[in-house]
């Protein structure tokens, strides 16, 4: 259990500026939801076979808790198949969003805009947050997430479209 949770929580990842197709690392919380349903559904069907074979039991008693383990151990895997998690999420979601407010100094280039980059590792900046570039000097993040640090540079953009190289990088911890 250990060495799962180990692989399937907390995958190893490489910071480089290729963007990734190895899924986000399930939190503790998800995997203990997992590990208790398991536990749960294992229980369930080992009560109804030990019921199957006692004898004093009347048949229609024995097969309402058959159809009723059969639909706990349905539904839950239903829950499980269909959401992929959305509804934990729902209750994660429960916790404060916050958000990242940006500001900088002009260029000294005149007539310029602004795009904003992001990144999980010092450095590295791939995400370009902006879709069309910055026209003042301030740029709001509202896509954080709680535990996580962000690595923000800005580039101008000239007329021509051209971007100049990266700002001074600043990080900011999302407790």
């Amino acid at each position: 259990m250990f060495t799962a949770e180990n692989l399937w929580i907390e995958p190893k990842r490489s910071h480089h500026r290729l963007p990734s197709f190895v899924p986000e690392g399930l939190g503790g919380t998800w995997f203990l939801v997992l590990m208790v349903l398991g536990i749960a559904l294992i229980l369930a069907v080992l009560c109804q076979v030990l019921l199957m074979r006692t004898a004093g039991y009347a048949a229609w008693k024995k097969t309402v808790t058959g159809i009723a383990v059969l639909a706990a151990a349905s539904l839950t895997c239903e829950w499980f198949v269909t959401t992929g998690g959305a509804r934990l999420a729902e209750l994660e979601g429960t916790r404060q969003k916050h958000k990242v407010v940006l500001n900088w100094k002009a260029s000294s280039t005149k007539n310029v805009r602004y795009n904003i980059y992001c990144g999980s590792a010092p450095g590295v900046h791939p995400d370009k947050l902006n879709v069309a570039p910055v026209d003042g000097l301030t740029f709001t993040d509202s896509n954080v997430q709680n535990g996580k640090s962000y690595y923000y540079v800005a580039r101008a953009v000239d007329a021509a479209g051209q971007e100049s190289s990266d700002s001074n990088e600043t990080v900011a911890a999302i407790p």
